[in-house]
């Protein structure tokens, strides 16, 4: 008679497998050949494995599981083609700009300039205040006596 896996087996197993599968996929991005994904899927998993099912020697297999599954995130496809000393296959991928276009500039007010500056210096800010385009009139231009 043929014994049944527990559902407990399963699920490790499962687990253990999609899990192995997060590097694997980076590493194929960065044009390994099938062979060789193949072969670091499964030992990815045997890893995991190991490391779930044997508490002992989990301290020792957990820091190179850790290394081994980050080192394809921090390490560029570049990096990892030429772990293999060749090439890339396929064509690097087109890179998009997302980046919407700046406005268009406004263009600034006409402006009347009188004959004569009325600041010394222009303002930090880079602006240039005109005087104002009526003419200037004193109180005591009109001649009369201010009682």
């Amino acid at each position: 008679m043929i014994r049944a896996m527990p559902a407990a087996v399963i699920l490790v197993l499962l687990l253990a497998g999609l899990l192995a599968l997060v590097p694997v996929w980076r590493l194929r991005v960065a044009g390994w050949p099938p062979a060789w994904l193949f072969g670091s899927w499964v030992a990815y998993a045997v890893m995991i494995l190991v490391t779930m099912r044997f508490a002992a020697a989990t301290k020792f297999v957990l820091p190179l599981l850790v290394i081994a599954y980050v080192a394809p995130f921090v390490a560029g496809p570049e990096r990892l083609a030429r772990v293999l000393g060749g090439r890339r296959t396929a064509a690097p991928r087109r890179v998009i700009d997302v980046t919407p276009p700046a406005p268009p500039a406004l263009a600034p007010a006409p402006r009347r300039r009188p004959g004569a500056r009325t600041l010394r210096a222009d303002p930090p800010g880079g602006e240039v205040f005109d005087a104002p385009p009526g003419p200037v009139v004193d109180g005591d231009a009109d001649g009369g006596d201010a009682s």
